[in-house]
């Protein structure tokens, strides 16, 4: 049976009436055919483009990014009812209300040159949700204060240009979370706890290799071929000429702005007159901004990396949490040392195809704890994974990327509390998704997921399988 949902959405660079059509079907035998059909009808397209990606580097560049979002809500109803009880009567109210309210302030920092990465990520967000209820002559009351704050940090630096380098690591993750409740008639007791958990992680570490952005180079080579095609060029671009205006991309790319409206017609000008600047155009024409406008605006260019990374840290972490209630107060405390090995190489065959492969290994181990909620903490908790995938990519408006993967871990963290051996858990995956961007009118996706575990914490040999079909047509 196939069920076909029709959602309606509009688009905000080109007005039109879209409908959204997904797919579930019960036969994966239909899901897999269509699948398979998109990949033949992509191959189809291709050409044989050896453009070489891998030798763009990317400029220096700092970027500040702060976003803050803030939300509120609430309902409130009550009603008196007239009773009668014993002789006369007596009113009784009825009523409840409810509120919530969350914030979002988050902060990064990017800053990358050749000798020195550095990164920042802040996050602080919170919730205050409040209930009331009144039920003849009852009151009851809930709060529900949440505070969270997260900070990652790093700063990688080089002592050999993309070779050598030596990485510090930041981790901070702190939250905050109480409950009250308290009853004006006193048939139940009043109730509040709250917890507190902090984790503080610092670590070190080295290695060798740099991972670079390429999309730009990748999204300015098409721009220049599809100009040259229709003969909007005053000249045929050179390798040189395609790595100069890549470099401006970047750096415009990550110039802020506050208007997303002005923001387009400042990039567009600025790629435009740079082009002039080079001299690969002289006489422009409605066909040459049109084109311009539509490989900047509509094209569809996921981000693809080039590089190779190997690099090993060790990382101390200290773990806390307290809980407080109307009767009792409890600490925990755990001190850990995590050493990690990471392997990443993603390479790209050319224009079209790009290679990616990932190995890890990481251990957990245990130094002291204070306070039962870490007494059954293995003593050795190991993990290791590895995966390899492979992106094409045949026009600026496709993507097919798949991957194949496994990770492996000890069944479970805790020894005591699952009453589990210690035993280990093999899991194998693999993952499929296309995106095929025909027009702003037209889109396909598509994405499937398949995981198998040989062991579980209480079941054995459990299978997953996920998959989604998309079509979108915009009819205006």
């Amino acid at each position: 049976m196939v069920i076909v949902v029709f959602d309606r959405s509009d688009s905000y660079l080109a007005p039109c009436l879209a409908y959204k059509i997904h797919f579930k079907t019960n036969s994966m035998k239909v899901a897999l055919a269509l699948l398979f059909f998109l990949g033949i009808s992509f191959t189809g397209l291709t050409q044989d483009k050896n453009f070489d990606l891998s030798k763009y580097k990317f400029p220096d560049y700092k970027r500040h990014e702060m976003e803050f979002n803030i939300n509120a809500a609430g309902m409130s109803n009550k009603r008196t009812m007239v009773e009668s009880i014993g002789r006369g009567d007596t009113n009784v109210v009825i009523g409840n209300s409810y509120f919530n309210s969350d914030f979002v302030l988050s902060y990064r920092f990017d800053h990358l040159t050749r000798a020195r990465i550095d990164y920042l990520s802040s996050s602080l967000s919170g919730n205050y949700s409040y209930w009331m209820n009144q039920n003849y002559g009852e009151t009851t009351k809930a709060y529900f204060p949440r505070i969270n704050w997260i900070l990652d940090g790093s700063r990688k630096a080089y002592l050999k240009e993309d070779k050598f380098f030596m990485e510090m690591l930041t981790h901070v993750n702190y939250s905050f979370v109480e409950t009250k409740n308290t009853y004006s008639a006193g048939s139940q007791m009043n109730t509040q706890n709250s917890q507190n958990y902090l984790i503080l992680q610092l670590g070190f570490g080295g290695g060798t290799g740099r991972m670079e952005k390429v999309s730009d180079l990748w999204q300015t080579y098409y721009i220049l071929e599809k100009l040259k095609a229709q003969k909007s060029l005053s000249r045929n671009p050179e390798e040189k000429d395609i790595m100069e205006v890549a470099m401006f991309v970047s750096k415009l790319k990550n110039k802020r702005f506050f208007d997303a409206r002005l923001q387009k017609i400042a990039e567009l000008q600025a790629l435009d007159s740079t082009l002039h600047k080079q001299g690969l155009v002289r006489d422009t024409d409605i066909l040459y901004f049109t084109t311009l406008n539509d490989y900047w605006s509509y094209g569809h260019f996921p981000d693809r990396e080039s590089g190779k990374v190997l690099k090993f840290s060790l990382s101390p972490m200290y773990a806390m949490n307290t809980e407080k209630s109307n009767v009792s107060d409890q600490y925990f405390a755990k001190f850990s040392l995590i050493s990690d090995a990471y392997f990443n190489c993603t390479k790209q065959i050319n224009l079209f195809w790009e290679r990616r492969l990932s190995v890890w290994i990481s251990n957990e181990t245990l130094v002291d704890t204070t306070g039962g909620s870490f007494e059954d903490y293995r003593s050795n908790l190991f993990r290791s994974g590895a995966s390899i995938g492979y992106g094409f990519y045949p026009d600026s408006r496709t993507s097919i990327s798949g991957n194949l993967g496994y990770t492996g871990q000890n069944l479970s963290i805790y020894n005591v509390r699952y009453d589990t051996p210690n035993e280990w858990i093999n899991r194998f995956f693999i993952n499929l998704s296309a995106n095929y961007y025909l027009s702003p009118q037209l889109q396909i996706t598509g994405n499937v997921e398949m995981n198998y575990s040989d062991k579980g914490t209480n079941e054995m040999n459990p299978f997953y399988l996920n998959y989604n079909l998309g079509l979108r047509y915009a009819i205006f």
